[in-house]
């Protein structure tokens, strides 16, 4: 019986994203993104803004996912779009990150990044700023594997706007920078809603690509899509040597499930 019951959650959760294309106007929206100091400190702090993913990885200061209003006086203009805000990420996607890179060190970003689900081909958009007017700085789409895209945002004080192209099935695509990028608007073409993943981000369990972090160390069980518990911990469990597949996360006093794939 409980195999069958995991069985069907298992397919509930792999049919039942919302398929979209969706927009974050994060430097004009005061509901989900207002004037703020950060999401909170870190390490592994995950806030969820309507979807959007804001991770604070390694770093234990507050100040990732800033909204500040710098530009009320004049707002920042790109085409018809006014953006009295901007959202900051406040430094690079993992240890000595340097302006000087025009690719990644690593493809799983360790700190200060963004994550958004997709469920297949489609682009990311963003329009942003170098957070240094002398300075070309880039922002870096990855799958936690493989670079897909770089962004180029050269110095100094207009918006421009970079697409990359994602071709492949559905997955998680981070964003970090090799130094510190503001951002005003995020567009993905082809965004999947996975509500359950936001609820357990609320408990201190995400997954990070490596491993499922479990910050307030409470009970979690993976099974596989069998219903086979693979593993049970009350801390943080790698899945780097899992064979590819889903798997599910259940933490203790909740009835929802993280659904992640290897």
């Amino acid at each position: 019986m409980k195999k069958t019951l995991l069985i069907a959650v298992a397919t509930l959760f792999i049919t039942s994203g919302t398929f979209a294309q969706k927009v974050w106007v994060v430097g004009n929206d005061p509901v989900n993104f207002p004037v703020s100091t950060g999401i909170g400190a870190g390490p592994d702090l995950t806030v969820y803004k309507d979807g959007l993913g804001i991770h604070t990885g390694t770093v234990t200061n507050t100040n990732m996912g800033q909204v500040e209003a710098s530009h009320i006086s004049s707002p920042k203009i790109f085409g018809e779009a006014s953006y009295p805000n901007r959202f900051k990420f406040n430094g690079g996607g993992y240890s000595g990150a340097a302006t000087s890179d025009e690719t990644p060190t690593v493809n799983m970003p360790t700190q200060r990044y963004l994550t958004i689900t997709v469920s297949g081909n489609g682009t990311i958009k963003v329009q942003g700023i170098s957070g240094n007017s002398g300075e070309t700085r880039r922002l870096f789409i990855t799958d936690g594997t493989k670079l897909i895209g770089t962004m180029v945002y050269p110095g100094g004080s207009n918006i421009s706007e970079e697409t990359v192209t994602y071709t492949g099935p559905a997955t998680t695509l981070y964003l970090f920078t090799n130094q510190a990028i503001n951002l005003y608007r995020i567009e993905a073409s082809s965004y999947i809603t996975a509500s359950v993943n936001q609820v357990l981000a609320d408990k201190g369990i995400s997954y990070n690509g490596n491993e499922i972090v479990n910050r307030d160390k409470i009970a979690i069980e993976i099974y596989d899509v069998l219903g086979k518990r693979i593993a049970a911990s009350n801390n943080n469990i790698s899945v780097s040597n899992y064979d590819k597949g889903v798997y599910f996360v259940r933490a203790a006093g909740s009835k929802e499930t993280l659904k992640f794939n290897r």
